[in-house]
């Protein structure tokens, strides 16, 4: 039996800190298989193409110095997988509205240049041991589908729901903010997508009182590919429930 711990939608550098140590000091303890971060991890603020405050000390030198921080918390720990969000995406789209940055480069030379301006490369992800795996890319977890998502329902449980649909796979996911669940079961069995929680401050600057919920999930996997999810709500404290304890 394999057990992951996943976090997703922390957005570094708006994190809720307290939360966020809560939930790192508990996964560090728990010393699990494997430890996948599901997109959005960071936000890239300052490359955002919406409208951002001038006043705003979001740099993207402060989300890779934040990146490393979280990283090394892990380096004892066997698999690491890092999904690319749409955030983290930032990053690629920016690359690429520029293109006069290889104009008159060999192709050589315009290749190195991508790929030294490639996310896993600017963030360090390699000399943290982490594995990198784009937007849109999916990682199994036996029977299990990881990945960070791109729909966004408005009710909890809507969005896994319509994972499920385009994977016709179980799936778990971030990118709501929210967590929820939704099953099905068909001539092949029963099949489960969940939506992952987030761990950022509740209070952002582009939204009034978001219809969002903190959290984390822990996974098992048998050596057969059949799954646990345990899908974790932060509760007031902060604090949540583990094992029949409450970490807080």
């Amino acid at each position: 039996m394999k057990t992951y711990v996943v976090l997703n939608d922390i957005q570094i550098p708006f994190q809720d800190t307290k939360v966020l140590k809560l939930v790192t000091d508990f996964a560090v303890r728990l010393k699990p298989h494997g430890v996948i971060l599901n997109g959005d991890i960071v936000d890239c603020y300052s490359i955002s193409d919406f409208d951002r405050n001038p006043l705003s000390k979001a740099t993207l030198d402060r989300e890779i110095a934040g990146a490393h921080r979280l990283m090394g918390l892990f380096q004892n720990v066997s698999e690491k997988v890092w999904i690319g969000g749409n955030h983290e995406d930032r990053l690629r789209r920016h690359v690429w509205k520029a293109p006069k940055l290889v104009a008159g480069l060999d192709a050589r030379s315009r290749e190195r240049l991508v790929q030294a301006l490639d996310f896993p490369e600017v963030f360090g992800l390699g000399e943290a041991g982490f594995r990198w795996l784009p937007y849109g890319a999916t990682l199994p977890l036996g029977k299990l589908l990881v990945t960070h998502g791109s729909i966004v329902s408005k009710h909890s449980g809507q969005s896994a729901k319509a994972h499920l649909e385009k994977y016709g796979a179980s799936v778990l996911i971030g990118h709501t903010h929210r967590g929820g669940v939704h099953y099905k079961r068909d001539v092949k069995g029963v099949h489960a997508a969940i939506e992952n929680f987030c761990l950022c401050r509740l209070d952002p600057e582009y939204v009034q009182h978001p219809n969002w919920q903190q959290g984390f999930a822990v996974v098992h996997v048998s050596p057969n590919g059949h799954f646990n999810v345990n899908s974790i709500p932060i509760l007031p404290g902060p604090s949540f429930m583990y094992g029949g304890e409450v970490i807080k």
